[in-house]
């Protein structure tokens, strides 16, 4: 299983309980998808999250815009379609911070 590029999200385990409480191991997978993106100036894919796909889109991570690939299923945004290089120091100072988020959060 992947992990997500930006957040570093993967695979976490844990214990299912039954309504008889018969314990089993489980695993809990992320969402992560594949999207194609422009990292200076080469197409690349890159692993993310539903949750940083969605800041992507909206915004919220500056400096990221993604080109997402042409599927039968998924509608691309007009303002996807246009191609924008991503620097790897913008990708490094997000995977960073989200991490330091994560150490205080947990």
């Amino acid at each position: 299983m992947a992990k997500c590029d930006i957040c570093g999200k993967g695979v976490a385990f844990g214990i299912q309980i039954s309504h008889s409480h018969r314990r089993t191991n489980r695993t809990f997978k992320p969402n992560v998808q594949k999207v194609k993106a422009v990292v200076n100036g080469t197409p690349t894919r890159l692993h993310l999250c539903s949750r940083c796909l969605r800041s992507v889109r909206n915004g919220k991570l500056n400096g990221l815009n993604i080109q997402f690939g042409k599927s039968q299923n998924t509608i691309p945004r007009p303002e996807a379609a246009e191609t924008v290089e991503i620097p790897v120091e913008v990708l490094a100072e997000i995977a960073t911070a989200e991490v330091a988020a994560a150490e205080t959060a947990g």
